[in-house]
């Protein structure tokens, strides 16, 4: 194998978070009492939940702050009189029961399984994280699971990647794999290991983040990781 270390980032490269993500949202709302206009709801949602992570990614909120400011947020924009610290850890309950995975996950991490070592490394809540990634089908490849919250630094801040490889001393010879320039890649490439865009969707890299590689399917990795 090329690498000793692969690290993967785990939603939107290997779980599939926008349908964990929309199913936790429906199912949190209808247990509220609200079956209605979900749809608007959730698209509202997801353009403060997308603008609260970036903060959370240049420390400007930490993790316990987000689980209820968003929230906060959400509910003020739409005229909704919940309380997002009653909310909150019910999302947060039927989000950690998402182990949908995207298309070829499990077989590249298979395929990968007992040739290096396998890391996840999440930007996440570890609540959420821990239960998702125990209960899914990648569970018994992975020895290593890294998650923000816990180490007590997001990507893409070095202090994140410090602490991975205080643990796995192999950053000559690693690379991460993930679907976000901002944390995974540009994370990656200022801590000096080899990055690798998982670019699904097919965007336009517009950034100025370069990646080491770029794959539009899981099971172009073979042929890098070789």
């Amino acid at each position: 194998m090329k690498y000793n270390l692969v690290l993967f980032d785990a939603d939107g490269t290997l779980f599939d978070f926008d349908t964990a993500e929309r199913e936790a949202f429906e199912k949190t709302f209808i247990q509220f009492g609200i079956s209605e206009n979900l749809k608007h709801l959730h698209k509202s949602y997801e353009i403060i939940n997308n603008a609260i992570w970036k903060d959370f990614e240049q420390k400007k909120i930490n993790s316990w702050e987000l689980r209820t400011e968003r929230f906060h947020r959400f509910f003020l924009q739409e005229n909704l009189l919940f309380a997002p610290e009653v909310f909150s850890p019910i999302y947060l309950k039927n989000l950690s029961e998402g182990t949908h995975l995207l298309h070829g996950a499990k077989e590249i991490v298979s395929f990968l399984y007992g040739k290096c070592e396998l890391a996840l490394a999440t930007n996440g809540l570890a609540d959420v994280q821990n239960p998702r990634f125990a209960n899914s089908e990648l569970a018994k490849y992975f020895q290593y699971i890294f998650i923000s919250e816990e180490i007590g630094h997001p990507k893409p801040n070095p202090e994140f990647f410090q602490h991975i490889f205080r643990k796995l001393p192999y950053k000559g010879s690693s690379i991460i794999i993930g679907d976000n320039l901002t944390s995974d890649i540009k994370g990656g490439n200022n801590f000096g290991i080899d990055t690798c865009w998982f670019n699904l969707n097919k965007c336009n890299n517009e950034s100025g983040v370069i990646p080491t590689y770029e794959i539009n399917d899981l099971d172009e990795l073979r042929s890098i990781l070789e």
